[in-house]
């Protein structure tokens, strides 16, 4: 695995700062990026953007700056100390606090596994018509089959591959629907809270603020071993770092924007309350026509 990391990265290379060289570093943080536009994100944003219609975009924004802050840190940690987030915890922490921060740290992680099968298992029946149960053991084999390979690289390719396909979907939604565009802008920036509003607020920053996802940066940061190849090598890669993880967020924003966008277009404007995945792409149909439900999915 290491080896492949090394591969991919470069263990020693500094200098260019051109926009391939840049774009090669690109990775680690479209890995959190899929992360963060989960399926526990598509049901709270489209509560979010039924419900309340625009109001709540600046909510989305909020939290992509809260979850860039932290991202970069567990980052930084494996570039200069070689140690990752679990590794650091059990290092500098007194042993019962490091434990039970790692417990609760691992339960939520189970948990979020669970909600990104069923996700895809959601999927697979909106588009062939597969039981649920059946979509989750095709999900989980396919994840198990990825991991088995044992190739970092492969890995990152197939999930830059899915973030570019959600990405793409929701760009071809939004082109079916007439997005108020002045009131989006100002919704990303304005903080409100309308009646009602405070569990799905609540509900979105944790779907957004993930804990899985800093154990992750940091470790496939970690594994990479800069803190062992120099100043230089270091101060390079903090600088790639950045930018890997403004652009990836950058794009995760996005997309979750994009979703609260288009249940504020369709479901908000016709007065439909929609918190479950199935029902909005099936109610997306008779309003946006047959396509739009298959893009959905």
């Amino acid at each position: 695995m290491l080896n492949h990391l090394k591969q991919h990265f470069g263990s020693r290379r500094t200098g260019g700062h051109g926009g391939l060289d840049i774009a090669r570093h690109i990775g680690p943080g479209l890995l959190v990026t899929v992360g963060f536009i989960d399926p526990g994100n598509w049901a709270s944003n489209m509560a979010a953007g039924s419900q309340f219609g625009y109001a709540l975009l600046w909510i989305v924004t909020l939290s992509t700056i809260m979850l860039i802050v932290l991202q970069h840190n567990a980052a930084h940690l494996g570039i200069a100390t070689g140690a990752c987030l679990a590794e650091a915890t059990t290092r500098y922490l007194p042993r019962f606090v490091g434990r039970t921060v790692l417990a609760s740290a691992y339960l939520a992680t189970i948990a979020t596994a669970m909600a990104e099968v069923l996700g895809g298992a959601i999927a697979l029946q909106m588009l062939f018509g597969l039981p649920v149960r059946a979509g989750c053991v095709i999900v989980a084999a396919v994840s198990m089959a990825m991991l088995m390979t044992n190739s970092y690289k492969n890995a990152e390719r197939w999930i830059i591959a899915f973030v570019g396909v959600v990405g793409l979907s929701f760009l071809a939604e939004l082109a079916l629907v007439k997005v108020d565009w002045p009131q989006a802008a100002a919704s990303w920036i304005t903080p409100s809270m309308p009646t009602g509003s405070a569990a799905i607020i609540v509900s979105v920053l944790g779907a957004v603020v993930m804990p899985h996802n800093l154990f992750l940066h940091s470790e496939v940061i970690q594994s990479m071993h800069f803190e062992g190849q120099g100043e230089q090598v270091i101060e390079e890669r903090l600088r790639y770092e950045l930018f890997d993880t403004l652009f990836s967020m950058g794009v995760g924003w996005a997309i979750n924007s994009a979703m609260v966008i288009l249940a504020a277009t369709t479901f908000f404007a016709h007065g439909m309350v929609v918190d479950d995945l199935a029902v909005a792409a099936a109610t997306l149909s008779p309003i946006l026509g047959p396509a739009s439900s298959t893009i959905f999915a």
